[in-house]
């Protein structure tokens, strides 16, 4: 038991997850932190798989379990993340997608990382994993780590979005796509356990890694105080979230060397998650995502705006190539792309990616049939 004053909302938006549910919620009734330091607050979109009479045994059986029920579906996680927050009591806040796990002592990590150096958010590391393929890939991150000693049983591999070899990836398309590295404060020679900054201006590249909610913890007053709230986005409410924060906060802590989370990519036809299940409207949405990124970054240096979309790109771009979309739907989408490029023109490289993701979709319009 550790005594603490403070409170840890952890927010879980829950849709037709039963298969996976208890391991979740059960991944947060373990952790080393305790449970009398917790507030778990578990929000049903309506689901129709049993997922519901779940939340309502554990809020039942255990204090610091908090069941809540919307009355319609929303569609997406970003309205039950909001209800989480709104209904949350904790000084530091916390985000679990049901289907995953945290790793036994993720949270009293990460609280200790915010508390002990008053900031804002802290952050950790999380492993991919390809539940079905038998596969483990660390996230992605700016600097150097020794984590291939600590796992040594697991393959760890960069986050390689195109099919290229990993060679050219490394060495040409990484770079070209992630941008410069801002060695501002940290130097880039050496592995580094801990990122510790006042500001993002002192550490652009921490906005380079996945925009993973889930693998941070916030200080109430940071969201509470700049009104920051998830926007209405079936994918891309957490990079638009995280992108708010993160200009925001006073104070942020990276582990670099802590894996905190064990994030599952559900992938088969019979049990895929609402981001794998790619339609017009998520990469419509998506683009919308970057849009807002990229306006809320506006007075912010030439860096933070490039990142703030163009590692991004390269995802939705491989994500577009790969899904059969109608020329309307194509329509649609280029519309979207020259909306971002009207706002986003900080230099050569930025203009490049946004044409050359135009012209594939212009040359796609062309050769199909109506």
């Amino acid at each position: 038991m550790i005594n603490m004053t403070d409170k840890i909302s952890i927010i879980l938006p829950i849709f037709n997850v039963g298969d996976h549910l208890r391991g979740g919620i059960d991944s947060l009734l373990n952790q080393t932190i305790g449970q009398e330091n917790l507030e778990i607050i578990m929000v049903n979109d309506c689901s129709t798989d049993g997922s519901g009479e779940i939340i309502d045994e554990y809020g039942e059986k255990y204090d610091c379990c908090i069941a809540i029920h919307h009355e319609k579906n929303s569609g997406a996680a970003y309205t039950p993340r909001n209800t989480g927050i709104d209904a949350s009591t904790g000084d530091y806040i916390m985000f679990l997608d049901p289907d995953d796990r945290y790793t036994p002592d993720a949270v009293e990590t990460l609280y200790n990382a915010v508390k002990e150096n008053d900031a804002q958010i802290a952050f950790g590391r999380f492993r991919r994993i390809f539940e079905y393929g038998g596969v483990v890939q660390k996230s992605y991150s700016p600097y150097l780590d020794n984590l291939d000693k600590a796992y040594p049983d697991e393959t760890f591999e960069s986050e390689n979005f195109v099919n290229v070899p990993d060679f050219v990836w490394d060495n040409f398309l990484e770079d070209l796509v992630y941008g410069k590295t801002n060695e501002i404060t940290y130097q880039r020679d050496k592995a580094w356990d801990v990122i510790k900054i006042d500001n993002i201006e002192e550490e652009p590249d921490l906005l380079k890694m996945h925009p993973a909610v889930w693998s941070k913890i916030f200080r109430r007053d940071l969201i509470e105080e700049n009104n920051i709230r998830y926007q209405p986005f079936i994918s891309g409410d957490d990079l638009a979230f995280i992108m708010e924060t993160f200009l925001k906060a006073k104070g942020i802590v990276f582990l670099n060397s802590f894996m905190c989370y064990d994030y599952y990519i559900r992938d088969l036809e019979d049990d895929k998650s609402i981001t794998n299940n790619v339609n017009v409207r998520l990469l419509d949405e998506l683009m919308e995502s970057y849009i807002y990124c990229r306006k809320c970054s506006e007075d912010y240096s030439k860096a933070i705006k490039n990142i703030s979309v163009n590692p991004h790109l390269l995802h939705w771009t491989y994500t577009w190539k790969k899904s059969p979309f109608t020329k309307d739907e194509n329509k649609l989408l280029l519309k979207k792309v020259n909306k971002l490029k009207k706002i986003h023109q900080t230099d050569l490289k930025t203009k490049w990616l946004l044409s050359s993701i135009t012209t594939a979709l212009e040359t796609k319009i062309f050769t199909q049939k109506e």
